[in-house]
């Protein structure tokens, strides 16, 4: 199932596609990429950062900061199994 327009223009807004053989595609700021784990997610937005897309950091085990140049932003945390929910990857 795909993201709707909405889910996919928001910074870290949640998809509703499920993960299958092929991976999760869809996901904000993929560049048209698929993934086949949260992590493999992860990096590649932490590649991002490098030109100021907005990233997860994980600041201690299972726990990951919203990281965005944007100045005042509200702090934004989540654990690893909601960032797993969040992006439509398999437990």
């Amino acid at each position: 199932m795909a993201a709707s327009a909405g889910q996919k223009g928001a910074d870290i807004g949640a998809v509703d596609s499920g993960e299958d053989d092929q991976g999760v595609a869809d996901l904000p700021f993929s560049r048209g990429k698929t993934f086949t784990s949260l992590d493999e997610y992860l990096a590649h937005l932490q590649e991002g950062g490098a030109v100021d897309l907005p990233w997860w950091r994980e600041i201690q085990p299972g726990v990951y900061e919203y990281v965005t140049n944007k100045t005042g932003a509200e702090r934004k945390t989540a654990t690893r199994e909601e960032l797993m929910e969040r992006f439509g990857f398999a437990r």
